[in-house]
This record gives structure tokens, C-alpha cells and sequence, in this order.
């Protein structure tokens, strides 16, 4: 079965106005995202708390993990999340959990192109009322120990990592839109009422 049959048998009896409106948000998350790359969003909260937690998590296996835990659980937890929604059989997961991932990268290229310039505020994890000691940001350590790399290509990694992120970004909501059209090919009605339904 191809995937477009796919979406067809799943889609029936589910509603495309909550989905349709899901992707009219990624859009103006995605527009203001392409305009203002460090603009706040809905996830930041969650990502925040997300990306301090990566820090200890990963702090057992080295220094270096310990650094990039942050980054990496950030774009983990999206990833993870999409694949327990599709257990779930919401196909939906795609889009929303690519956006999402993507908005995880434009935040790591914000802390990417900061590292020189540092005029970010930290959060970081302490003990008490004192934060904890910070030797280095997290950029700042992993940009010169990538080889090849230094801090001195900072604003150049994180336009690499913007430009992915873009592209993720519009794919994610590019996906949405052709499945809702598979949706209402496949007869759906904008708004399912019946008695079996599901949303």
C-alpha cells in the first residue's frame, strides 16, 4: 500500500478542522520564525526545561556530552514524541513533531551564533539559592572541540543550522498540507459528528 493509501484509510471518520487549523499555526510559526530566527514560541518553555535536564542526563557519559546533553535531548524529545503518537496511529505526529524539532534547531542557532558575543541571558542548574558555576556556554565549549571548528565560525555554523531549520520546518508543513488534502479527497467532512468518529 502506498503511503497516500495509507493516509486515506487512516483519515476516515477523523476530523480535518482541528488538523487544518494545527497547520495554520505552524505556518505563522514558521513565517515569524523565518523573519525573527530568535523569536519566542509556544515550545520555549517545555524546550527550556527539556534542554536543562539533558545537561545532568547525559553528564555520566564525559565532559563533552555533559556540554551538548542540552542540544541533544532537545531534538531528541520531539523525535521521541512523534514516535509514540504513530504507535498510536496519529499520523499527524509527522508535521507537528518535525515543526517542533525545527523550532528546537532556531533556538540552538541562537545560542550558536551567541557564543563570541554572550549577551544572552544563562539559566543553569544549581543547588540552593546559588546557580552553578558556568566555565563555559555550551556552544562555546563543543564549537572548539568539533574539529575543523572554533568559536570563531559561530554566526556561520548557526546560519548553517538556520537554513536546515527553515527547510525542516516548511517540509513539516508542507506534509500537513498534502495529508489534509489526502483527508478530504478521501470524503472527509470538515467536521466529523457521527457516532464513530475519533479525533
Amino acid at each position: 500500500m502506498d503511503i497516500s493509501a495509507l493516509i486515506g484509510d487512516w483519515s476516515k471518520g477523523r476530523s480535518i478542522i482541528g488538523r487544518a487549523l494545527l497547520v495554520v499555526l505552524l505556518c505563522f510559526l514558521g513565517m515569524r520564525l523565518a523573519i525573527r530566527p530568535d523569536s519566542w514560541t509556544p515550545f520555549s518553555p517545555l524546550d527550556l526545561v527539556i534542554h536543562e535536564v539533558g545537561h545532568p542526563l547525559f553528564s555520566f557519559f564525559g565532559e563533552w556530552m555533559h556540554y551538548a546533553g542540552g542540544t541533544i535531548l532537545q531534538h531528541l524529545v520531539p523525535v521521541f514524541a512523534m514516535i509514540a503518537l504513530l504507535k498510536q496511529g496519529e499520523y499527524f505526529a509527522i508535521p507537528f513533531c518535525g515543526a517542533w524539532f525545527s523550532v528546537n534547531m532556531y533556538a540552538a542557532a541562537t545560542y550558536i551564533a551567541d557564543t563570541r558575543s554572550q549577551v544572552l541571558p544563562l539559566v543553569t542548574l544549581g543547588t540552593g539559592d546559588e546557580p552553578a558555576e558556568v566555565r563555559f556556554t555550551d556552544w562555546e565549549y563543543l564549537l572548539d572541540r568539533i574539529p575543523g571548528l572554533s568559536i570563531e565560525y559561530d554566526t556561520n555554523v548557526a546560519l548553517a543550522v538556520r537554513i536546515i531549520a527553515f527547510i525542516i520546518m516548511w517540509s513539516s508543513i508542507g506534509f500537513g498540507c498534502w495529508m489534509l488534502w489526502i483527508m478530504y479527497k478521501a470524503g472527509n467532512s470538515p467536521v466529523q459528528n457521527g457516532a464513530g468518529s475519533e479525533d
